[in-house]
């Protein structure tokens, strides 16, 4: 009843002392304990934000999580608080989900498909959970401190890459030595900047002290270097799309244009150093060809099981075509069948037919419908940067998953606590009273 009868106050208003309450401490044992939890949840978000970008790590990452899961949905449980968070991409993202269980009785090898099935739930679980992360405490400070995560994430990967490109004896002749991720290659190296490079760029704009832009600026520096020493095309493609899709979605056809003419001078550039000896192998088109010969053999098995597929997974291909692929070993290379699709679009055609494609396609299409719906709306410059850097880390990862399966492993769980991000960003906003600004 003492609690019924004390009624809220303004901010400018003076609050009188709290009267003595009997047993306070049984009151307050609870709470602090469940603050601390909380904390712990923070923490170990921004943990796996940044295990994120050690792939030898990804075991330990995961271990992490599902205990952080555990515990976040005791303490749900114990508060009665509902840990399902809703979002704008719930019926494709659950839709894909649930087509890819359906399929498996179906697939070549049903046991190998629902392995990589469960890993997918754990993707979307970790999004789910960082929305639920998000939401319990103050998302905008805390997507500050991921971002944060991300930056130094970074720092350290191209430092790590570019000292191992240059210890290894790689030069600007060819691609001979190529950088890569720690303890991974360099196809891993080309995927994270692609996640992280639009972040970096607006981390540098939003941020007007000396020290964070400085900071900001010598990463990304490192970032574009690690991204041309990586000498993986289908990296460079994907950020000259992103770079497009930024014009497109802000207005601006000069930039464009600009990006075009860039482009196509870069490369006619290469063509023509490849003459005198240059980034012969950069030039060589044998990868193209290769993969459009295997693409072809991925279709014709979309073809055949346009509903279910033939199973789902990266290594099904391999599986149905082992024969294909170890008798082409003595052709050139660009006539031969590759081990896998290299392209995850196909992969998941082929594996769980029409349907999860569709969802899949959907997922993206959400995703960067939503954001840029809300960058139109907001009016305030330190939230519009951040959603559209997520809708353009989104348009280059679903484009640099046209040349190779790379939705896996904490590059995937990376992309899923980036889109968590934007998203909670969104419901953020949605709930803020008209006329209150939500600024980072």
């Amino acid at each position: 009843p003492l609690m019924a009868s004390i009624k809220p106050v303004s901010n400018t208003s003076i609050t009188k002392p709290t009267p003595y309450i009997p047993n306070a401490v049984s009151v307050h044992v609870p709470s602090r304990a469940s603050a601390a939890f909380w904390t712990l949840q923070a923490y170990g978000l921004l943990g796996i934000t940044f295990l994120s970008f050690f792939p030898r790590l990804f075991h330990f990452q995961e271990y992490a999580f599902f205990l952080l899961l555990a515990v976040a949905l005791c303490l749900a449980w114990v508060e009665r608080v509902n840990p399902w968070i809703r979002t704008p991409i719930d019926l494709p993202l659950l839709g894909f989900v649930g087509w890819v269980l359906c399929t498996v009785p179906f697939a070549t090898d049903p046991a190998y498909s629902f392995s990589e099935w469960r890993k997918l739930v754990a993707q979307v679980l970790v999004f789910y959970w960082a929305m639920f992360v998000l939401r319990s405490h103050k998302r905008i400070e805390l997507s500050r401190q991921i971002v944060w995560a991300v930056v130094l994430g970074s720092l350290v990967l191209t430092g790590y890459a570019l000292v191992d490109f240059i210890l290894r004896g790689g030069t600007w002749r060819d691609r001979v030595v190529r950088a890569g991720a720690p303890f991974s290659d360099y196809n891993w190296l080309s995927t994270y900047l692609v996640l992280v490079i639009p972040i970096l760029i607006g981390w540098v704009v939003a941020h007007r002290k000396f020290w964070a832009r400085a900071l900001g600026i010598l990463t990304l520096i490192l970032a574009g270097l690690a991204q041309v020493a990586s000498y993986t095309r289908a990296g460079w493609v994907a950020h000259i799309v992103q770079t497009v899709g930024f014009g497109l979605m802000t207005g601006r056809h000069r930039l464009v244009m600009w990006v075009l003419v860039v482009a196509i001078a870069m490369g006619g550039g290469l063509l023509a150093v490849s003459q005198i000896g240059y980034q012969r192998d950069t030039v060589d088109s044998w990868t193209i060809s290769a993969r459009v010969i295997t693409w072809q053999l991925g279709l014709q098995q979309a073809a055949q099981h346009p509903l279910v597929g033939v199973g789902y997974g990266n290594d099904t291909f391999l599986k149905i075509h082992q024969v294909e692929v170890d008798a082409d070993k003595g052709k050139d290379l660009g006539e031969r069948v590759l081990p896998g699709l290299h392209n995850t679009f196909a992969t998941v055609l082929m594996g769980s037919g029409v349907p999860a494609l569709v969802f899949f396609v959907w997922i993206f299409v959400r995703i960067v419908y939503t954001l840029t719906r809300q960058w139109w709306q907001s009016k305030v410059p330190e939230t519009q940067w951040l959603l559209v850097a997520v809708v353009v880390v989104t348009v280059g990862f679903a484009t640099r998953n046209l040349f190779d399966y790379m939705f896996a492993g904490s590059l995937g769980c990376l992309f899923w606590i980036m889109t968590a991000v934007g998203l909670s960003l969104v419901k953020h906003m949605q709930e803020v009273p008209a006329g209150q600004h939500v600024t980072l």
